[in-house]
């Protein structure tokens, strides 16, 4: 049910990131799409990643194919 994803980010606004690690900022953003969309229970966990700009995530195929729609991800690829 649930596939391992990468998740590219573009780089986030810098209001959002003022002293912040990126993949914080990233995760912020992936969570508020997927509560403002339903899409809670679509996503089991982030995995930890050293890549800047990219999040791993284990998630449904069904979000994986929203998560494109988000502004500030250029591509999901399947890991």
């Amino acid at each position: 049910m649930f596939r391992r994803y990468k998740v590219h980010f573009s780089q986030p606004a810098p209001a959002r990131s003022r002293g912040r690690q990126e993949r914080d900022v990233n995760v912020e953003i992936l969570k508020e799409f997927l509560s403002g969309n339903g899409l809670v229970g679509e996503l089991d966990r982030v995995l930890p990643s050293s890549a800047f700009g990219i999040l791993e995530v284990s998630c449904t195929p069904l979000l994986a194919e929203r998560l494109s729609d988000m502004p500030e991800v250029e591509v999901v690829l399947e890991a």
